[in-house]
């Protein structure tokens, strides 16, 4: 099929993740390496042949919202994305990859499983969601519930059995779960005509009743791990697809054979999971986070095809003035720097996961360890590090990938011109699928704030000791004050030096590094200035160009690994560093010479000519 390319995210399984690292974390005397490459191509040739061929008739056909004989609504999904996911139960890709094979998994790392996600998208991002959302709950199931709630459950989401979405927002609670309204309460004496079920559901553990509404739920037509506050505050509950109800379901500009609901719980009985008032933290922040490493595979996935399509119609399909269009200047500049991004943006995607799951196998061991053994403090410090690491690289790679990947399918559609707004080629369903995907889980700009919080806002102790050491006038670095993300930066150009790297490319990241170092001490200066409050405002309008200039470093540092596993990386590595230095250049003046109108009157004078205008 035209325009299906998984060639760079082969390369990346086969040369750009490190495996034996993982494997040795993990527990592994053998290298699986191979098998998960294997598992890859299968995938790879199933969404190919059978998947993509059939997205057009699932955006068409669309979900629906139906009553049944009982008068009860029913989502129906597309016939097409029921048989694509009858068919991924059958190559083993539907859920229980990650699980461990006393629960009917494979055992593999997160990481295959995102790249799964990743083709499953290239092939229909609609049909990429499920695999995606089982696989998360399971593991948040894994990590937390009762060993009861596992083995009944787990079997049924590996068959399909069971499907199973998160509920975390609400109409008036989004990003900010502050304005949560769904409540639960025990179970205990409360339960009316729902006794019987209480009871049932006792026997796998501590049933209270839910009420309230979410909204925006992708799969809400089946079981619900749902966010709702009780006495000890907001805890998780796994709620039953026949225990609420789903009174409406989206009709959305993209991912339309994906099923968008609204979810009613009125004295829903719902099954705890974990502990009460840990249900944001730890336990739906793990599903948040194998969400968001999820959609950046997702938006990687759409974006790898729009730019695909438009590679084949450019140097094939597309002669003007007797040449190929992609030998047109800004046709070939459009086509080389889509390439050129997607690769740096797949690098850090699975940077980011392969961090992630060095911090869940090392979890893993640290369980089955004695917690006051010889080895305990040693994993514990590990474990805390890689944490820290995965907050920080998740919520930058899910920012990065899905803001490219909307770059990429706006220019990919003006490679083809008008037949590009038409729906005679995909690029205009690719369009609108994508741009979802700097919304949910978490908008773009709830991204930034994180990085920025993990990169800025939690180093001002640190900063502040280096604006000390240099008497107040200049930032003086020494051993005991050098900030986290430095020594991380440290550590990856160190193991690039040790593989032998080159010089120049190592020289351009310190051009880039000193480009982040003078805007983090603007940014800290700035601050300084001003009251606490207003300091943070100011902060707030260069969120973006600092994350955008630390992940430049990332990217950079993660091309250069993979250029030194195999040639064929080498000349993207060094494309990528010679443009990355003037952007960082221009991304440390904007910080520099940055101006505060958004947050003083001239803002209002701005917004009030616009109004007296309109």
């Amino acid at each position: 099929m035209k325009g299906f390319d998984y060639s760079d995210l082969r390369f990346v399984f086969e040369h750009g993740i490190p495996w034996a690292r993982i494997g040795e974390a993990r527990g592994q005397t053998e290298d699986w390496s191979g098998e998960y490459l294997m598992t890859l191509d299968n995938a790879a040739r199933f969404c190919r042949d059978k998947v993509a061929p059939r997205a057009a008739l699932a955006d068409e056909e669309e979900c629906r919202l139906e009553a049944d004989e009982t008068g009860k609504k029913r989502v129906r999904l597309p016939r097409s994305i029921l048989e694509g996911l009858e068919q991924l139960k059958g190559i083993g890709a539907f859920c229980g990859m990650t699980f461990p094979e006393e629960h009917g998994g494979l055992g593999f790392p997160l990481t295959v499983s995102f790249g799964l996600g990743e083709v499953l998208s290239m092939g229909d991002s609609s049909l990429g969601l499920t695999p995606m959302l089982q696989e998360g709950v399971g593991q948040v199931l894994l990590e937390f519930a009762d060993e009861k709630v596992t083995q009944a459950y787990l079997p049924k989401l590996v068959s399909g059995e069971r499907i199973c979405s998160m509920g975390l927002t609400e109409p008036a609670a989004g990003s900010d779960l502050a304005n949560m309204r769904t409540v639960a309460v025990p179970a205990d004496g409360r339960a009316g005509g729902r006794q019987a079920r209480v009871r049932e559901l006792e026997q796998l553990g501590k049933v209270y009743l839910l009420n309230g509404t979410k909204i925006f739920i992708t799969n809400g037509f089946g079981d619900v791990l749902a966010l709702a506050r009780t006495a000890e505050g907001i805890s998780t509950f796994l709620v039953s697809a026949e225990d609420k109800e789903v009174p409406r379901i989206e009709k959305k500009l993209g991912i339309r054979g994906s099923a968008t609901c609204e979810v009613l719980f009125e004295d829903s009985p719902g099954i705890l999971i974990g502990e009460p008032g840990r249900g944001l933290v730890p336990n739906m922040l793990k599903l948040m986070h194998i969400a968001r490493v999820g959609v950046a595979c997702q938006s990687l996935g759409i974006a790898q095809r729009a730019h695909a399509l438009a590679f084949d119609y450019a140097t094939r399909d597309r002669v003007q003035f007797g040449v190929p269009i992609a030998a047109h200047g800004p046709v070939r500049k459009i086509l080389f720097e889509n390439e050129l991004q997607l690769q740096a943006t797949r690098a850090l995607t699975y940077l980011a996961s392969a961090y992630f799951d060095l911090k869940e196998s090392t979890r893993l061991t640290m369980r089955s360890l004695d917690p006051q053994g010889p080895a305990a403090p040693e994993l514990k410090s590990r474990l805390a590090r890689y944490a820290r690491i995965v907050d920080l690289l998740v919520p930058m790679c899910k920012y990065d990938a899905a803001e490219l990947a909307n770059q990429v399918a706006y220019s990919s559609l003006q490679v083809f011109g008008g037949y590009g707004f038409t729906r005679e080629y995909p690029l205009e369903r690719l369009y609108r699928d994508v741009r979802i995907t700097s919304i949910y889980e978490g908008t773009s700009q709830i991204q930034l704030r994180e990085v920025f919080n993990g990169a800025y806002s939690t180093e001002k102790i640190g900063l502040l000791n280096q604006l000390k050491c240099g008497g107040g006038r200049t930032f003086v670095e020494t051993d005991r004050n050098r900030l986290f993300v430095d020594l991380l930066l440290d550590e990856l150009a160190g193991e690039i030096r040790s593989l032998g790297g080159s010089a120049p490319w190592l020289q351009g990241v310190q051009e880039m590094r000193a480009c982040l170092r003078r805007a983090r001490e603007e940014c800290f200066l700035q601050e300084q200035k001003r009251a606490r409050e207003a300091g943070k405002s100011y902060l707030s309008l260069y969120q973006r160009e600092f994350v955008d200039l630390l992940g430049l470093s990332f990217k950079a540092l993660a091309l250069m690994r993979q250029a030194l596993a195999s040639p064929a990386k080498i000349a993207a590595a060094g494309a990528f560093v010679e443009r990355a230095v003037p952007l960082a250049e221009y991304l440390e003046s904007r910080i520099r010479r940055g101006t505060d109108d958004l947050i003083t009157d001239g803002y209002e004078a701005v917004m009030h000519m616009a109004q007296a205008v309109a």
